[in-house]
């Protein structure tokens, strides 16, 4: 009998010696069962940033929206000059957006 556990291979045996150390070591975290909103409610607020910018966007950005909205129908046309991209388009709508939605966004934190 001797025989048969020195006949172990060295890596198999130091294996589970290893893996025994490390989870000693180093437990093993479970994470908790999620039950679900015990009243129905989220724990987080709703994100109201997206419907703010979208406003922006449809109002007081719009004809910027609109020129970008143009720029990429051409260039999805093939109608655009080689290598347009409309990413000027793109960023003047954004600062619009970002300029309008800022001051309405710190109104609701207050």
């Amino acid at each position: 009998m001797a025989n048969e556990v020195t006949d172990q291979k060295p890596e198999v045996a130091s294996s589970s010696l290893f893996s025994s150390f490390m989870s000693f070591v180093l437990p093993t975290a479970h994470a908790e069962a999620d039950d679900g909103d015990k009243d129905g409610k989220d724990d987080e607020p709703e994100d109201i940033a997206p419907a703010i910018r979208e406003g922006c966007e449809a109002n007081e950005c719009a004809k910027y929206a609109h020129h970008f909205q143009a720029c990429q129908e051409k260039v999805e046309a093939g109608k655009g000059w080689q290598g347009e991209d409309c990413v000027d388009e793109m960023f003047h709508m954004m600062h619009c957006v970002d300029a309008c939605a800022a001051p309405k966004l710190f109104k609701k934190l207050a």
